[in-house]
């Protein structure tokens, strides 16, 4: 595994503090930024927009939270997007799983898991990440040969 910026939105610090423990042992080269609510985590994006180093390459989210739930937050980040660096990709991660929720479609969201997520569900949101950006970088590649 590369290195690289995994971002947790979660109200609940125990849940934080499980996810940063799992992470540091399945994937010891990346390095975490956490925030309790989706405000913090808006915040903290549109400051550092154009510093790609210091937005996370994926981001675990949770759905229920005080002042903006994942959902919400998501809707927020669609339009804040286009205005960052990079694109992030986002993981739900909920200690309850709805059917409203399963059938929620945002395009910025790339996967549910329930809680406590297991170590092997991280190692696969982080591969599925970096051969997202391999093929990212791979079309970046084509794209300036070609100009």
């Amino acid at each position: 595994m590369k290195n690289g910026l995994i971002a947790i939105i979660d109200n609940d610090e125990l849940d934080r503090h499980i996810y940063k423990k799992i992470i540091l042992l399945t994937c010891p080269t990346y390095q975490l930024i956490e925030f309790s609510n989706g405000l913090e985590a808006l915040q903290y994006f549109r400051r550092n927009a154009d510093v790609s180093s210091k937005l996370p390459d994926l981001l675990l989210l949770d759905l229920r939270m005080p002042h903006l739930s994942g959902w919400q937050y998501l809707e927020q980040y669609g339009k804040l997007k286009p205005m960052l660096s990079k694109s992030i990709r986002h993981y739900v991660c909920t200690s309850s799983m709805e059917r409203s929720d399963i059938n929620f479609k945002n395009e910025n969201l790339h996967g549910y898991y329930v809680k406590p997520i297991s170590p092997q569900n991280i190692r696969k949101i982080v591969e599925d990440t970096e051969g997202q950006l391999r093929v990212d970088n791979l079309g970046d590649d084509i794209t300036a040969s070609e100009e």
